[in-house]
């Protein structure tokens, strides 16, 4: 699910950066949207990973 999560706002991000600029109010939308995504793409991927058991090293004795 967390792949899924960040998969998706990659995507979102990819959409709305090769998206046509065609006067200044769809440049400011798509610069906002892309850093808005970028944020909730960082705080997903910082924040809410999954909690798996660390890896622990043997050592020599």
């Amino acid at each position: 699910m967390y792949y899924l999560v960040n998969a998706l706002l990659v995507l979102a991000i990819a959409f709305f950066f090769f998206l046509p600029m065609t006067d200044r109010c769809t440049a400011r939308m798509k610069l906002y949207m892309v850093c808005a995504l970028a944020v909730v793409l960082t705080v997903s991927a910082t924040a809410f990973r999954p909690h798996g058991s660390a890896p622990v090293m043997a050592s020599k004795g």
